[in-house]
């Protein structure tokens, strides 16, 4: 789906579009629609957060008789914070089975009717695992983290939504100097911050951004790099 330019720009509180989706601006350039769960600054690379687990859940239905509740009654999860989440059911009774998240309360998650459960859950030994894929958080001080989701190209502020860069002409924040058509990746000593990419290594041996167009002056300041390329 295609936007225009000022979206890429808008940060709301609220979400205007949907989720893990995908849009092109008018200059070609791949965009993914996140929710930002900390502070980041333009040029910083995101991943998403750590998936969430918990076990000893229970399901219940609907009214139409959907298994479209999943209930931890000592989860003291934040309302709200888990809508177009993914929910995997990882042991026990049901393994094997997921859903995405319509909405969720203190300790119950609401899954949409169409991703309902075929088979009930067992306090006994179900268990769920939530996946953060709607969310952006600074790259971590590693290379041995979740694939990158894109580049912030404007600065969010914790709980800001919008949209990241994922394949064209962007601006990557480098923490170290860094020349015209070296790869870059993520690694840096500085949350969000790419890093020179070893020679050889490839999608499989670290996670890649994009290699660099325009070099920067020096370390920690951002440099003009053609985000997805390989």
């Amino acid at each position: 789906m295609q936007i225009g330019f000022q979206s890429i720009f808008d940060t709301p509180t609220v979400k205007q579009f949907s989720m893990n989706g995908q849009y092109q601006t008018p200059d070609g350039r791949v965009w993914e629609y996140l929710y930002a769960s900390e502070a980041i600054t333009k040029g910083m690379i995101v991943t998403r957060p750590a998936n969430t687990a918990v076990t000893t859940v229970s399901s219940s239905s609907n009214g139409a008789s959907q298994v479209v509740y999943i209930t931890e009654g000592s989860a003291g999860w934040t309302v709200g914070a888990y809508q177009e989440h993914v929910a995997y059911i990882y042991t026990g009774t049901g393994e094997g089975q997921w859903g995405k998240i319509k909405d969720n309360s203190a300790d119950t998650l609401e899954l949409f009717p169409d991703y309902a459960l075929s088979t009930s859950l067992d306090v006994a030994d179900s268990g769920v695992t939530i996946v953060h894929e709607p969310d952006a958080e600074k790259a971590p001080v590693t290379v041995d983290i979740t694939p990158t989701k894109g580049v912030a190209q404007v600065t969010f502020a914790s709980g800001d939504y919008g949209f990241f860069l994922k394949r064209g002409v962007g601006f990557v924040t480098c923490g170290i100097a860094i020349t015209v058509n070296t790869g870059i990746k993520t690694g840096d000593d500085t949350e969000g911050y790419g890093t020179i990419a070893a020679t050889g290594e490839g999608l499989f041996d670290a996670n890649w951004v994009g290699r660099c167009l325009v070099a920067n002056a020096s370390a920690d300041v951002a440099c003009c790099a053609d985000v997805g390329a390989i």
